[in-house]
């Protein structure tokens, strides 16, 4: 990629980042996790081992992001909670490559399903709120308090 295009690619970014609600990001986050598993389950079906271990690579990147995250002091025990959840699902992601094994995507995908409703829910709860004219600057952490 060039640099103008990389230039442009960033920008995009921080524009998304400056104007999505945190809550709505983690959803796209969980989104693009559950896209690469069912994609390495499918690749598992298709014999493709390095198309596999692309996705599984990429929706471990993406959960890695989001457990490195964690506030703990801000979030307490949501954050623990979610801090054990994480470091599940890692470990469980790291057997896929070892097992080739598509019954842990189907897993993966499952619980990731069922944590991205959670956000969902919280996401759509932030969005009806009434709109503060002047916003916080984004934080780079995730305050796990709603």
């Amino acid at each position: 990629m060039n640099a103008h295009l990389r230039h442009r690619a960033s920008a995009a970014y921080r524009d998304a980042a400056e104007t999505i609600a945190p809550a709505q990001q983690i959803v796209m986050l969980y989104d693009g996790a559950i896209r690469c598993l069912r994609e390495a389950e499918a690749a598992i079906a298709d014999g493709a081992i390095e198309r596999r271990h692309n996705n599984v690579a990429k929706a471990f990147a993406i959960v890695n992001a989001l457990h490195c995250c964690l506030d703990f002091e801000k979030g307490g025990e949501v954050a623990r909670s979610l801090d054990r959840f994480y470091a599940y699902v890692l470990h469980r992601m790291s057997r896929i490559d070892i097992t080739n094994d598509a019954s842990i995507c189907r897993e993966l995908v499952g619980l990731l399903g069922q944590m991205r409703q959670s956000w969902a829910t919280i996401a759509e709860g932030v969005s009806q709120r009434p709109v503060d004219p002047a916003p916080p600057a984004p934080s780079r952490s995730i305050a796990l308090t709603t």
